[in-house]
């Protein structure tokens, strides 16, 4: 059977009687020609012009015995004719209210499967396909919606606009500024004001994300707005500085500005979308709430105005979980009036998982990238390999290894990815990123003042340029400390945090399983949270390199731990896993021993292989 699988058509039945054996290449033609000397077959090889007449010739004889055949029984062809095409259209019917009604690039993916999942197509989609005309306004559209229970989106790929990329550039900047800010006076007040006023910035970055992924329009008016917003969000940048004196007003106005005018975009989006109205109000309701929170922390003297900023900080935060909890059933409330809010939120907008992965990971990208243009400074020494140098290379390293963990190793195996496995876990997965954020920026600008300290051998403040030896000292202040180790720990317990909400494949030949691999990470976060405590025998190189080598062995860890007990660490895997001898139909047996060993855990198999290779030919394999 599996020999018939894979076997083309090798013999054509031809008009005039005979037939027309195919061979792959000369070797197999001369190969038939001397094993069949029946004048009844001929030979040819396989695509060549005496193959394609007669596949013609055949496909005409067949349609004219099926012309004679209509025409001395025209009834009872016709109604086959109408039963087929009756059948094809309930077949389609069937097909299209199950769980496999779904494109492959829409659900089986790295981010897990979904039988809620459906595609739709918009009318006008073909011809925005074959028009490259930017319009200046056409009605948005929603990319993808809920609705009782299943998840609709559209069938195109959604991708990063540009105009994503550059506000993710301009945010980095925004990093910059902010994370120096709070280095230069590494005090508890400092690194107050670096949350108060990165998370704000960080909420317009996100209602930006927001527009994009839930309306499709990419008119001039829709990028008209993205830039407004990224006015507003210079103008919140150019105020942060002193906005604990003198330009808090200023500051506030911008963000409120921006989230305002957010808010009155989604209204404008209900009017025009009734479908999804409730939810778009629902949003900009919660816009609101906390904008006045922030306008009431305006006249309050500090220190009470901290009081009111923390609690529009976190209304802005939370207030959105709030109104997914509502679509999706109040528990605390009687059941009558959590059906009659579910049924205002019938539908309600979605977010795309690749989309909001791929923008995230863009984002995460530059921040490492941040981190590692802000450890460099120039030399003026004649021969610059120094301290300074070895410092900024193991920071350097370092910011390499999170990468690995954060897109190789913890963004890989997913079974479910945290958006599409539970709301809390989409929560979790949100609100971690931010944390990281917070926590890698703080610990990365920690760390360019590290470099540049000279309180340890090989370092001679002399043989940096002039700029950087202003900005070297020597005695590490204990603040410092705990911005690098405290943020860098934070960090990498976020990637934790992360790396739980996703719901990772299963493998029983793993040799050090997911929980044990975390608990690892834990553990490193606390000695990396204790080493401020020993100030008086750590310098920062030692620091520095301590921190570096824990960050490798998580790495290491990772690479040998997620590898299963079959695999080869060095060179090629001895036993090959797929059969490709040609002789298939004397290998049947052992064919099928071997599938049974690939999907059986029991006998050293992967617990979710899904399929198995066969001569280049996938064949599915259904494993529960």
């Amino acid at each position: 059977m599996l020999a018939g699988a894979v076997r083309k058509l090798d013999a054509i039945k031809l008009p005039g009687g005979g037939h027309l054996r195919i061979a792959q290449d000369e070797d197999h033609l001369s190969q038939l020609q001397e094993s069949h000397k029946d004048p009844e077959f001929r030979f040819t090889i396989h695509g060549s012009q005496d193959h394609i007449s007669a596949l013609k010739e055949s496909k005409e004889h067949h349609q004219s015995l099926t012309n004679a055949l209509r025409e001395r029984h025209p009834e009872i062809i016709g109604e086959m004719d109408r039963l087929q095409a009756q059948m094809d259209e309930i077949s389609h019917d069937l097909h299209a209210i199950t769980k496999h009604d779904v494109h492959l690039e829409a659900n089986f993916s790295k981010f897990g499967y979904s039988a809620n999942l459906r595609t739709h197509v918009r009318e006008d989609s073909e011809d925005d396909n074959n028009s490259t005309v930017i319009r200046v306004w056409k009605r948005p559209v929603i990319r993808q919606y809920f609705h009782k229970g299943l998840l609709w989106r559209a069938r195109e790929e959604e991708k990063v606009a540009s105009c994503e990329l550059f506000v993710d550039l301009l945010y980095v900047g925004i990093l910059a500024l902010i994370g120096d800010r709070a280095s230069e006076e590494p005090t508890a007040k400092s690194f107050l004001w670096f949350c108060i006023t990165m998370i704000p910035s960080y909420k317009l970055w996100n209602d930006i994300g927001m527009i994009v992924s839930w309306f499709e329009t990419d008119d001039i008016v829709q990028r008209s707005a993205i830039l407004f917003i990224l006015a507003c969000l210079f103008g919140y940048t150019t105020n942060i500085f002193f906005a604990e004196t003198t330009t808090y007003t200023q500051m506030v106005a911008f963000y409120l500005t921006a989230r305002l005018f957010n808010a009155a975009t989604l209204v404008v989006g209900a009017l025009l979308l009734p479908m999804v109205k409730y939810t778009l109000y629902g949003n900009a309701l919660f816009i609101v709430i906390p904008s006045a929170i922030w306008i009431g922390s305006i006249y309050v003297d500090i220190p009470n105005r901290y009081a009111l900023i923390w609690i529009a900080i976190f209304l802005d935060l939370t207030m959105q979980g709030f109104l997914v909890m509502g679509m999706r059933g109040v528990p605390f409330i009687p059941k009558k009036w959590s059906q009659k809010i579910q049924s205002l939120f019938e539908f309600y907008p979605a977010l795309n998982i690749e989309h909001k992965t791929e923008r995230t990971g863009a984002f995460v990208s530059l921040v490492f990238g941040y981190s590692v243009v802000a450890l460099l400074f120039q030399n003026i020494a004649h021969f610059g390999i120094n301290a300074f140098l070895g410092k900024a290379l193991l920071g350097l390293l370092q910011a390499y290894c999170f990468n690995t963990i954060y897109f190789d190793i913890d963004g890989s195996g997913h079974e479910l990815h945290a958006i599409r496995r539970k709301s809390w876990s989409a929560f979790l997965w949100i609100n971690a990123h931010l944390l990281f954020i917070l926590s890698w920026t703080i610990g990365g600008a920690g760390l360019s003042k590290l470099v540049l300290a000279h309180d340890c051998q090989d370092t001679h403040v002399e043989d940096l340029y002039h700029t950087y030896e202003e900005r070297s000292f020597e005695h590490l202040e204990e603040s410092l400390r705990w911005f690098y180790c405290g943020g860098i720990a934070v960090a990498l317990f976020s990637m934790s945090l992360v790396s739980m909400s996703h719901l990772h494949k299963t493998i029983y030949t793993q040799k050090i399983p997911k929980r044990y691999r975390l608990i690892y990470r834990i553990i490193v976060c606390i000695i990396w949270l204790c080493l401020p405590t020993a100030k008086e025998h750590l310098n920062s190189l030692h620091m520095i390199s301590i921190t570096t080598g824990m960050t490798i062995s998580i790495v290491a860890l990772e690479i040998y731990g997620t590898s299963c007990r079959e695999d080869v660490m060095f060179g090629a895997k001895k036993t090959c896993p797929y059969i490709c001898d040609a002789e298939l139909c004397k290998r049947r047996e052992s064919d099928q021993s071997s599938l049974e060993t690939a999907v059986d855990p029991e006998k050293g198999g992967r617990k979710n292989s899904s399929e198995y290779v066969l001569k280049d030919v996938y064949v599915p394999v259904d494993v529960q």
